[in-house]
């Protein structure tokens, strides 16, 4: 079953980003796919962010969410 996650991310301001992994391992992954451009930010699985602009994408932290 997929959880939700959360991680801090900049863009050149910063946010949040939401959305669903089958466990950290993948999410972390996820995540290192947005960094090197193999994904799309938005294609995250079931992802909810508001992009505040900018170029590149650092993330600093990583949650579940209940």
């Amino acid at each position: 079953m997929a959880k939700t996650y959360f991680a801090w991310y900049s863009t050149g301001e910063y946010g949040k980003v939401w959305f669903e992994a089958d466990n950290e391992a993948h999410a972390r992954e996820l995540l290192e796919k947005v960094q090197v451009g193999e994904i799309a930010f938005e294609d995250l699985p079931k992802m909810d962010s508001k992009i505040k602009g900018g170029d590149g994408f650092e993330f600093d932290g990583l949650e579940e969410i209940d």
